[in-house]
């Protein structure tokens, strides 16, 4: 994936993130917990681990001290990123949202075609630098998206989401289909299980989402 896809996707969640505030616009944005996000709660915590993106990609860029978060640290920080936002509007975490999403221009202009292809920057994987982008900008978020579709029933618009971005999806898995396992997102197995059982039933002949519903269903 090269520069400019990396903009179109940004663009592409851009415009997946304002349809999300559209299509949650009469959700009671004062109603949720640390344990059960509405769609306010969705786009802070996307917001903080894309600041938190462009910080290391900046950084490392520049070999400047950096702090990269263990896997240990991940929940810490999204309970700060929850406790942050908690009170805040949607349409402020929306502005949020398009501020943070404007500097990564900033940042990607920092690298060329070929720093883009090196997996030799301490961002604290071992990956590319276009995957790094590439998680951050589109496969993360697009994941939490996804979940909410799934969480609130709403299996029409999961359908639809994930027929619009399964090219970047692929393209970022090698065509492996990993990146669609939601059990991370689930505490309780058997509740996972039930939630893509009536995705199945709203299913119609569509035969990539009939992968994705097997592969969490079978676990």
């Amino acid at each position: 994936m090269d520069k400019n896809n990396i903009l179109e996707l940004k663009e592409y969640l851009l415009n997946k993130i304002v349809h999300l505030c559209e299509y949650y616009r009469n959700e009671n944005i004062f109603d949720s917990s640390l344990s059960d996000w509405n769609v306010r709660d969705v786009i802070g915590h996307i917001n903080g681990w894309i600041k938190y993106s462009e910080d290391i990609v900046e950084k490392t860029k520049f070999k400047e001290p950096l702090k990269v978060f263990t896997y240990n640290e991940t929940e810490i920080n999204n309970k700060r990123f929850y406790e942050n936002n908690k009170d805040k509007t949607l349409k402020s975490i929306l502005g949020e949202f398009k501020i943070i999403l404007e500097k990564y221009n900033n940042v990607l202009d920092l690298f060329n075609k070929d720093e883009l292809l090196k997996c030799n920057f301490s961002t604290g994987t071992s990956c590319e630098m276009w995957e790094y982008m590439t998680w951050d900008l589109g496969i993360h978020p697009i994941r939490h998206i996804l979940y909410h579709y799934l969480k609130n029933n709403d299996f029409n618009e999961f359908i639809n989401e994930i027929e619009n971005s399964k090219t970047y999806f692929l393209e970022y898995s090698e065509n492996k289909l990993d990146e669609y396992n939601f059990n991370e997102f689930f505490e309780n197995k058997m509740e996972k299980y039930e939630r893509f059982k009536k995705l199945k039933e709203n299913n119609i002949n569509n035969k990539f989402i009939e992968k994705i519903i097997k592969i969490n269903m079978e676990e």
